[in-house]
């Protein structure tokens, strides 16, 4: 099951049995370039060992990883993924649960993990990034082995990693009512949009249906949702639609007409164009790549 697909059954964080948190190790092109904004209530933190994402936005900031770069998600914080090189890359997201990690760390509710910027780190803040780059490489080596104590070695690290995340990169909110009142008030209704064009994709759907199901104005819900998600609600919902029919296009199951229909789109010719946006590539040119 590739990441794209399984993130969105965390935004309520699924742990990874037998351990406490969910964790995914891309490798293998076994992970799409393209993951749609979506958010959950834990704490997200990714790291790349080999390879790159051009383009990781976290709350309306771009971030380009590389080799060695960690970044974290803070608790329901929209993010989404672009252009990542799947070939020959090698990285690690790993999502703590909310619940799970205030039980162990109530501060957690009045901070933050600003982790994102190296360079305004102290000196202290740099010898720990490189100790979380050594622990995270760790855990990625882990993962490959087949040894009766692989678990309670992942179990090891991921507590070592979150102590020396919260030890060393977290600081306080600032103004936190105010935050988390406006968070609340766009998260719900981020929430109600995002899942309504999950859940109807295959169906009609048009910027004055979602604006009647909110119960405001399509000039008002088009500004917000291009504010708050750098997108529009045309191209989220031809997003998520192709990300559907690319799943289904891999299986070689259906042909593109019935591929199309299936996943919302009026034609081969709309598809394409989305699958272009998105992917770089038509539908039609994709299909013609996987039976070569």
């Amino acid at each position: 099951m590739t990441y794209g697909k399984k993130i969105k059954q965390h935004e309520i964080v699924v742990p990874t049995d037998p351990l406490p948190v969910w964790y995914f190790v891309f490798h293998d092109n076994n992970s799409e370039k393209y993951i749609a904004p979506h958010w959950h209530r834990g704490i997200e933190l990714s790291y790349v060992e080999h390879g790159r994402i051009d383009d990781f936005l976290i709350n309306k900031k771009h971030y380009s990883s590389k080799s060695g770069t960690i970044l974290v998600v803070n608790t329901q914080e929209i993010h989404s993924i672009r252009d990542f090189e799947s070939n020959n890359a090698l990285a690690l997201s790993i999502i703590f649960p909310y619940d799970y990690l205030a039980n162990l760390y109530p501060d957690i509710a009045h901070q933050i993990i600003k982790i994102n910027d190296p360079t305004n780190f102290s000196s202290h803040q740099k010898l720990a990034y490189f100790h979380l780059q050594g622990l995270l490489g760790q855990f990625i080596k882990v993962y490959f082995l087949e040894v009766p104590t692989k678990h309670l070695e992942q179990q090891r690290l991921i507590d070592e990693i979150l102590c020396l995340l919260l030890t060393n990169f977290t600081e306080d909110k600032k103004d936190q009512k105010q935050i988390s009142d406006r968070k609340d008030y766009i998260i719900n209704r981020l929430q109600y949009i995002t899942q309504y064009v999950n859940n109807h994709y295959q169906e009609e759907l048009n910027l004055a249906l979602i604006a009647n199901k909110c119960n405001i104005s399509k000039e008002y819900l088009a500004r917000f949702f291009k504010k708050e998600m750098e997108l529009t609600v045309e191209t989220y919902i031809n997003n998520v639609r192709a990300e559907h029919a690319y799943q289904e296009l891999k299986s070689q199951k259906k042909n593109l007409t019935q591929i199309a229909i299936d996943n919302g789109f009026s034609s081969i010719r709309t598809m394409n164009r989305a699958f272009d946006k998105l992917y770089g590539k038509s539908a039609s040119k994709m299909k013609k790549d996987l039976v070569k």
